[in-house]
């Protein structure tokens, strides 16, 4: 029984030896194919389990295995007692760099810019304590220029367009577009709700896959779905993103514009029609002076009152169109005959 007990103590004393002082928080090894003159994020964040109270402080490395350089690990980016260190020889140095400031902080993740075909091959991330910790990511860079690849070049999606169709009205339905014009296929299309302008936020109920891809249908419109929304275009390679904003207004103020455009149609139409009919208005003064002119003229000049009122008619019983004016109090009268041939004659005035 003593014996059993001292195995009991001694198992007890060994325990927190064996159990795993550093722990990475990942997805197992990471594969990631990049664009050539991306950047690229390389996580590695770790957690210090409570019975590692060594007095030594984390040590980090980080390791570039590629096929074009055997022989020693090359260390290129590491941290020991609060200071960085850079390696050389992998051409990494000027665009390498700890995420957080002081990676000591349970984050070892780097970020390194503008990818280079050169950058293809195995990353390691070793976090030391007690025991040591690998996280692995393989990086492969495609799109240079000197390589002959086959298949092509992967290319991340171009651009893509977002736009809205419908009427944004409350109750009513729209339907959101989002179409990518180029990058490497399969493409994949993904809308999201932005929260305040920033990303990762949750689509409201009343949405639905339209037919196409990169479509979301949103039926029934409300006060609720109005905001930002965003549509993630994505493949093997990278992604892009549009935003469109969506304001649906309420019923009332569409019927509102509606009538609106249908009072100022008709408003403008007469406005048009009275400026008509003052055109002709004016026309007929003028032929009306012109007549009375001409009436002046039949009777050589020896009308005793002016011409106050005139009247066309007509009517041309033989090729002749007849022009009759009045003259004062309607006594006295004289009319003008004017032939197809231009000739003038005086004639007596018949009666009214």
């Amino acid at each position: 029984m003593a014996g059993h007990g001292a195995s009991l103590l001694l198992l007890l004393g060994i325990l927190p030896a064996l159990l795993v002082a550093v722990r990475i928080n990942g997805k197992g090894r990471e594969v990631l194919y990049l664009a050539k003159g991306d950047s690229v994020k390389l996580g590695c964040p770790y957690v210090l389990e409570p019975e590692d109270n060594g007095p030594q402080g984390v040590g980090i490395e980080w390791i570039q295995i590629t096929p074009e350089r055997p022989g020693p690990e090359n260390v290129f980016l590491s941290y020991q007692d609060h200071h960085v260190n850079y390696g050389s020889g992998s051409g990494l140095q000027d665009r390498v760099a700890f995420v957080q400031t002081d990676p000591g902080q349970r984050d070892a993740s780097i970020r390194v810019a503008d990818l280079q075909e050169s950058d293809t091959g195995t990353y390691q991330c070793r976090v030391k304590k007690n025991t040591v910790a690998v996280h692995e990511v393989i990086v492969t860079v495609q799109g240079g220029p000197d390589s002959v690849p086959c298949p092509p070049p992967a290319e991340k999606p171009a651009a893509p367009q977002c736009w809205s169709e419908g009427e944004l009205i409350e109750g009513g339905s729209v339907l959101l577009r989002c179409f990518s014009r180029g990058g490497t296929a399969p493409l994949s299309y993904q809308w999201a709700k932005l929260a305040e302008g920033y990303g990762g936020g949750r689509l409201p109920s009343g949405t639905l896959q339209g037919r196409a891809p990169g479509d979301l249908l949103i039926r029934s419109l409300t006060v609720a779905h109005a905001g930002t929304y965003q549509c993630r275009v994505t493949n093997r390679v990278g992604y892009s993103v549009c935003q469109l904003n969506l304001s649906p207004g309420p019923r009332g103020r569409q019927a509102g514009i509606i009538v609106g455009s249908i009072l100022g149609s008709l408003l403008l139409l007469s406005l048009l029609g009275l400026l008509i009919w003052a055109l002709i208005a004016r026309y007929q003064r003028k032929e009306c002076q012109r007549a009375c002119s001409d009436c002046r003229s039949s009777t050589g000049g020896t009308m005793p009152r002016p011409c106050t009122a005139c009247a066309h008619h007509s009517y041309s019983p033989h090729g002749i169109s007849y022009m009759q004016c009045q003259h004062g109090d309607g006594d006295e009268r004289a009319a003008a005959l004017l032939c197809n041939d231009g000739i003038r004659h005086q004639v007596p005035c018949p009666a009214l």
